[in-house]
């Protein structure tokens, strides 16, 4: 991740830019975050596909094509401009250090590790071809090591023309790159992982697979082999890859995570601000961004709490069907907590000014009992804004559909809109069951009093206040320790009662809870 400079555009559509993530084969991408406060990765298509009316023909093809993918492992596209120049996507952002950076910064992965990142990737490359999308310039930079397991980026929009030490021979020799190619480039992709070293030596070499387990070397033979009829598809690779267990849960692969860049808090530049109407998007004078599209539950869902927990093996469960609750402007004491053992938390830096990142400065004793359907703890420190509303969504209790397996949805909005209305930003934590350690990994420490993992806070009063302004967790989460921010781990990686809290925040450090609720993941624990 690199700073923006004087020549990068301050916004690309509504998307307001942090920094530069790197080139694409189509252009330049940048981090990116939208009104609604989500991190996206924005790649603006340069001269070389808008120069050629085949290839733009084509792009605008397979960009239609993308939106419909929806895999736990490829980067969903989110936003677009494709009717006319400037032309750029907008794909979900996967926090994570790259294959390449892992491999280059650890070496190469373990076996198991292996089996399961190969059968993660595959899936995610099926889900393309399912919907008639080749990757067509698989890499380990195009793998990006997040949290809740790893993310294929720039997917089916490459100019085709392979990558040098991943292509396949037929694409060497100047055939177009289809979904054939891109099992090979896998099966290169894997033997790279699994060895630390470039997969074809010098291109064209013979496949390297010295010292790997014979098992997963077969398996890699098979991706590469020289007919492209001959190899298997990726639903096959995933069947004979046998992994056993999530990939998120993996040591070593959650041992990863660390190697990521942090998060910046907002636009970081090596020289000075962009020009005016970079790409031909100026805002215009007094421009607001617009209030997030309406994520929460929609009028015709019921309001309350309704139905009882509920889990199979690790899935989420919820209070009934998306429940809705109306936060009572009611109060409580401040929670005694400095009398509470602290545990292993994050050190906490002075903070003032509007919060962005809420931190840590106190032990917090929140705590979701599943079986009660209530917090446990002190009463919320202080009384909420009149009105508020909150929302707790997992994935399966979504009437849309819309959000990925092992994904909850937390939205909150006022009943009512209050002109003039001082701003009141609310912060979105989650706590998981257990106290995590540096890498976001569960300790098994039952007394948790860490913070949790946090969402950038929100100014409920900002455009329409009675539209649900939302999160996702794992995807909008993080916790900072020792200076730098740690991705939010998936929720099955620790089965419990997960709690969410929503707090006042006047500065990063200067925040109060207002509401607790929280989900369940499996059975607890002992």
């Amino acid at each position: 991740m690199e700073a923006l400079t004087d020549t990068d555009p301050a916004q690309v559509g509504a998307h307001a830019l942090l920094a530069r993530l790197g080139a694409g084969a189509l252009g330049p991408v940048y981090l990116a975050r939208s009104p609604g406060g989500r991190l996206v990765a924005v790649q603006v298509v340069g001269s070389q596909t808008t120069g050629d009316p085949e290839a733009l023909a084509r792009f605008k093809r397979e960009a239609e094509a993308v939106r419909a993918v929806r895999s736990a492992h490829t980067a969903d596209l989110v936003d677009a401009s494709l009717a006319a120049p400037p032309f750029w996507l907008a794909t979900e952002y996967a926090a994570g250090p790259t294959l390449a950076r892992a491999v280059a910064g650890r070496g190469p992965l373990p076996a198991p590790t292996c089996r399961r990142l190969l059968a993660a990737l595959a899936e995610g490359l099926a889900a393309l071809h399912a919907h008639g999308v080749a990757h067509r310039e698989f890499t380990p930079e195009c793998v990006v090591l997040a949290a809740q397991g790893p993310q294929i980026t720039g997917s089916g929009l490459a100019r085709g023309a392979g990558a040098p030490g991943f292509a396949a021979p037929e694409v060497r020799a100047g055939a177009e790159a289809g979904p054939a190619a891109d099992v090979f480039a896998l099966g290169a992709v894997l033997a790279y992982a699994a060895t630390g070293r470039p997969p074809l030596g010098a291109v064209g070499g013979p496949l390297d697979v010295a010292g790997v387990e014979p098992g997963l070397a077969a398996l890699v033979a098979a991706c590469t082999e020289e007919d492209p009829a001959r190899r298997p598809h990726p639903a096959e690779v995933v069947e004979r890859c046998a992994a056993e267990g999530a990939l998120a849960g993996d040591p070593v692969y959650a041992g990863m995570g660390a190697l990521g860049d942090a998060v910046p808090r907002a636009a970081v530049r090596a020289q000075g601000p962009a020009p005016a109407g970079a790409y031909g998007y100026p805002p215009p004078a007094g421009w607001v961004p617009p209030a997030p599209a309406a994520a929460g539950p929609s009028s015709g869902r019921r309001r309350g709490r309704a139905g009882a927990w509920a889990a199979a093996g690790l899935a989420l469960a919820a209070l009934g069907a998306v429940a809705v609750w109306r936060i009572p402007a009611g109060g409580g004491s401040a929670a005694a907590a400095a009398d509470a053992a602290a545990g292993s938390q994050p050190a906490a830096r002075p903070s003032a000014g509007p919060p962005v990142l809420i931190r840590q400065t106190a032990p917090n004793p929140d705590s979701w009992d599943p079986v009660r359907g209530e917090c446990r703890g002190p009463e919320v420190e202080e009384r909420p804004l009149t009105g508020l509303q909150g929302a707790v969504t997992p994935a399966e209790q979504d009437p849309e559909g819309e959000l990925r397996p092992g994904r909850v949805r937390i939205a909150f909005r006022l009943e009512e809109a209050v002109p003039g209305a001082p701003a009141y930003h609310v912060a979105v934590v989650v706590k998981p069951p257990h106290e995590v350690d540096a890498q976001g990994r569960s300790t098994g420490v039952s007394d948790n009093r860490q913070l949790g993992f946090v969402a950038l806070a929100r100014d409920v009063h900002e455009g329409d206040a009675t539209q649900w302004k939302s999160v996702v967790y794992p995807d909008d989460f993080s916790m900072e320790w020792d200076g730098r921010r740690v991705p939010a781990p998936a929720p099955a990686q620790d089965p419990g009662g997960w709690t969410v809290v929503f707090r006042h925040a006047v500065s990063d450090t200067e925040h109060k809870s207002v509401w607790c609720r929280g989900f369940d993941v499996g059975a607890q624990k002992g």
